[in-house]
């Protein structure tokens, strides 16, 4: 899958106001992810004065948890880059332990990650992951069925907010958008992959958004992004809906939530036939026959 090519292709809409929201969105998912890069730096700095022998646990840790999911990497590794698609061939996250699901979303889980989901009264409207110093804030949203979205948001970005600049990047075009953040200007890399009826946003910032291409500290979410899994369901939604996110489940809960619905299917009603102490239906009907009676005859004598 990776990458869907769609063109250029332009439409007007029917209401600028969805185009306004959309532009909203995404300034103030930069606002949240340049937030969560300034705090990772913090807790970054911090965690660097802890004992090595602790991280040198936690490195064997790793080790082992990388020989256990071998094979699951190897049948990545033969599809073509992401974000991937949940129907795509050799795309299987539902039993593995090495993602989390939001119902709409599938992300990877690495040692050290945080995540955070922001809610309103609409519900979860982005997930943000953050690595290190950097972060991405992460949205899955509906799109049409022959036309990709991101070149439309894209140029709506640029023509929307000063300053704002496409740069070719490993997503393709990427709009490096400023954002003020407690009185200084930050720089926020937005990207935008096209998939089937979907388009994943990602707002990175932080190390992502300002190191050079081929710097680990860019590289590294950038590889994390890219493992992401959409599933976009057959829910009717608008173009540019979010697809709806769901509170997280671990690859446990979803085997247990699996499990016990396969045993409720495969329970049958406990009733017992031709029993008369078993009520067989609460629907009882009476049956009321009336009978027409002759009434008292009289006979007059004169």
């Amino acid at each position: 899958m990776g990458l869907f090519g769609f063109g250029r292709k332009k439409h007007k809409k029917d209401e600028e106001a969805v185009a306004d929201q959309t532009d909203e969105t995404v300034a103030q998912d930069a606002d949240d992810a340049a937030d969560e890069a300034e705090d990772a730096a913090e807790a970054k700095d911090a965690a660097d004065a802890e004992d090595q022998e602790a991280q040198d646990a936690e490195n064997g840790a790793e080790d082992s948890d990388d020989d256990d999911s071998e094979d699951s990497d190897d049948d990545k590794e033969e599809l073509e880059p992401g974000p991937w698609d949940y129907d795509e061939d050799g795309v299987d996250p539902d039993d593995d332990d090495g993602y989390i699901s939001f119902g709409s979303i599938f992300l990877p889980i690495e040692p050290g990650m945080t995540i955070r989901a922001r809610r309103t009264n609409e519900g979860i409207q982005s997930v943000t992951v953050t690595i290190d110093n950097s972060s991405v804030v992460v949205v899955p949203l509906a799109a049409p069925k022959t036309l990709g979205l991101w070149d439309e948001l894209s140029d709506e970005l640029l023509e929307s907010q000063d300053g704002a600049k496409i740069e070719e990047g490993r997503f393709g075009d990427e709009v490096m958008l400023p954002v003020d953040v407690k009185g200084k200007t930050m720089t926020s890399r937005v990207v935008g992959v096209d998939g089937p009826r979907w388009m994943l946003q990602g707002v990175f910032s932080g190390d992502a958004a300002t190191a050079d291409a081929d710097d680990p500290k860019r590289t590294h979410i950038e590889d994390y992004f890219s493992r992401i899994i959409v599933r976009r369901g057959s829910e009717p939604l608008a173009p540019r809906d979010i697809i709806p996110i769901m509170p997280p489940k671990t690859a446990a809960q979803r085997r247990a939530e699996a499990e016990a619905a396969a045993k409720n299917a495969s329970k049958k009603p406990d009733v017992t036939k031709n029993d008369t102490d078993v009520p067989q239906s609460y629907d009882v009907q009476h049956k009321v026959q009336t009978t027409m009676r002759r009434g008292p005859m009289f006979s007059e004598m004169r």
